[in-house]
């Protein structure tokens, strides 16, 4: 899930040209967009992402894997709605949205995962092992690279984490909104 590629600008920019900030829209083009997104574009982030992930991929994504929200709020809650009774795992300190969105619905039962060293935002992959299977979770909620500290999984932690996910047949979800930050 990358809950963040719409991030606006909400001002000037400093050196920048001046933007025009009007539009024209015509009274038949005011109306409510489709709920899961556009079908035009969620083709072409379908497109963007085997691009990017699915190259040597047997399967690929196409627009009904994709779904279109205005905000990492609104994506959080829909990703939630979509899951059954179930207990789901978040890393603390970590986006505020996340305990916001799992307290929302009463079948999900928010569960916080702790860490041995509090200067850590991710858990080596032994750590998570420990804490996800000991604590009976469905589904582990976090954001790769880390909010707020940019610690990311990568390679063989990342992998470790999927397969510690796939033994527990559990469902892993990653925010990647600050995925393209890295510095």
């Amino acid at each position: 899930a990358n809950m963040g590629q719409g991030a606006p600008e909400t001002g000037p920019l400093p050196g920048a040209p001046t933007r025009d900030f009007h539009m024209n829209i015509q009274d038949a083009e005011l109306e409510y967009a489709p709920t899961t997104g556009d079908t035009e574009l969620r083709v072409k982030v379908a497109e963007y992402y085997n691009h990017l992930y699915r190259q040597e991929k047997e399967s690929k994504y196409s627009y009904e894997n994709v779904c279109i929200v205005p905000g990492g709020r609104a994506g959080l809650t829909r990703v939630m709605a979509a899951l059954g009774n179930i207990q789901v795992g978040y890393f603390t300190p970590d986006y505020t949205a996340y305990q916001q969105a799992l307290g929302l619905f009463m079948r999900i039962s928010p569960s916080p995962v702790l860490h041995r060293n509090v200067h850590e935002a991710l858990l080596p992959s032994e750590d998570f092992a420990f804490e996800a299977g000991g604590r009976g979770l469905g589904a582990m909620l976090l954001s790769n690279p880390a909010n707020p500290t940019g610690q990311s999984l990568e390679r063989d932690e990342l992998d470790a984490y999927v397969k510690i996910a796939r033994d527990l047949n559990w469902c892993l979800l990653m925010d990647e909104f600050y995925s393209h930050y890295y510095y």
